[in-house]
């Protein structure tokens, strides 16, 4: 500002008369004068570790000059898809084929958390070519499998990984869908076993792998999530948590969940519009409409 001046009048809120300008407004001191550091203080910490950088971040990095920042490098993902079933987007569907969803659905998700995927395969239910596409996919910092999990005589996945050196952390969750999910690791390789079904894949992918991918990506995790009453009466698993897929709606009385319609896990539309997923806990009988439940933001 020129020297002796103490506030600033807008153009559009002046006219001219012959040699002088006329102001429309009164003017106090200080008037549209934006101060040194006002935005930000010399020392001010604006940007805590652990933050994702976005567009907001970019800008405020800029706008210091802060040309170069330090960051975790983006988690390699390498994805096996298996299944004799699975045939590709574009190839002739057999009778009893299933078109390989998750070759898209999960490096989406990948994306989503912060990381890259390095690689997608896929073997059908064969112990040879199962175990060269998890070989090579192991090499990536994350693994992650889909199908092959459970114990039917075409699930190979889970004595593959022993045969390769992962040490079985866990197999099977208490949780629907999503009940095959397993957990290994290899050295500092870890890998997500995601149950075949499109949606138990999907769920166990958000629950799971997303936080581990974050906490990889150098993010601090964090559970997005509320309460919200449930607007349909919801059958009880005695053993099993349950994941309803929810739309979310604001009333007078606070959030409510509506369930997106049938809710197997072979039934993927029941993702579209999702917004959350309701967590049901375990129990007898049926969860009457209105009841309170916990719900995950998606």
């Amino acid at each position: 500002m020129p020297a002796g001046a103490d506030a600033v009048i807008r153009v559009e809120e002046t006219h001219r008369e012959g040699d002088e300008v006329v102001l429309a407004i009164g003017v106090g001191g200080g008037n549209d004068v934006r101060r040194a550091g006002a935005d930000v203080r010399a020392g001010t910490l604006v940007i805590e570790p652990g933050v994702r950088i976005g567009p907001a971040e970019l800008g405020v990095l800029a706008s210091i000059g802060a040309s170069r920042v330090t960051v975790h490098p983006r988690p390699r993902v390498a994805l096996v898809t298996t299944g004799d079933e699975l045939v590709g987007v574009a190839d002739p569907l057999s009778p009893g084929g299933v078109r390989n969803s998750g070759a898209y659905v999960i490096p989406a998700l990948v994306a989503q958390a912060g990381a890259q995927t390095v690689s997608v395969a896929h073997a059908p239910d064969d112990p040879a070519l199962i175990r060269a596409a998890i070989a090579a996919a192991l090499d990536a910092d994350v693994t992650v499998i889909t199908g092959g999990m459970s114990v039917g005589e075409h699930d190979h996945v889970t004595a593959v990984l022993t045969e390769l050196g992962a040490a079985m952390q866990f197999a099977g969750v208490a949780l629907k869908p999503g009940k095959p999910f397993a957990f290994a690791t290899r050295g500092a390789t870890l890998v997500f076993g995601l149950p075949g079904n499109p949606v138990s894949s999907l769920v166990t992918f958000l629950l799971f792998a997303r936080p581990a991918l974050l906490a990889l990506a150098g993010e601090t995790p964090r559970r997005l999530r509320t309460v919200a009453a449930i607007d349909e009466d919801c059958p009880l698993e005695p053993r099993r948590v349950q994941a309803l897929r929810c739309r979310l709606r604001l009333a007078a009385d606070g959030w409510h969940a509506l369930p997106t319609g049938p809710q197997s896990s072979h039934i993927l539309s029941s993702m579209l519009g999702a917004q959350a997923l309701a967590i049901v806990p375990a129990g007898e009988g049926t969860l009457a409409a209105g009841t309170q439940v916990t719900v995950e933001l998606l």
